[in-house]
């Protein structure tokens, strides 16, 4: 009982941390769009770190997805394991 707690808590705090890094990520690429309007960075240096900034966002969705499927498999595995007594 113990270990399916744990590993609730481990796929929920997956959850959390790549909800997390996806809205960090969104305020740094608005930070640099404010960056280029203020004239502090130049058009080329904000490509550059708006596709880094993208880079984390599609890889955090990436991972974010692939824990909230696990997640779902585990619920319905858990359900038909019931259904099927």
């Amino acid at each position: 009982m113990e270990l399916a707690i744990l590993t609730w808590f481990a796929i929920g705090a997956g959850i959390a941390a790549g909800a997390f890094l996806l809205a960090r990520s969104a305020v740094q690429l608005a930070s640099i769009a404010y960056a280029v309007i203020e004239h502090r960075i130049d058009r080329a240096g904000a490509t550059r770190q708006s596709a880094a900034q993208v880079a984390v966002i599609v890889a955090s969705l990436g991972v974010t997805s692939l824990i909230a499927a696990i997640a779902v498999l585990a619920i319905l595995g858990g359900l038909f394991a019931t259904l099927g007594e």
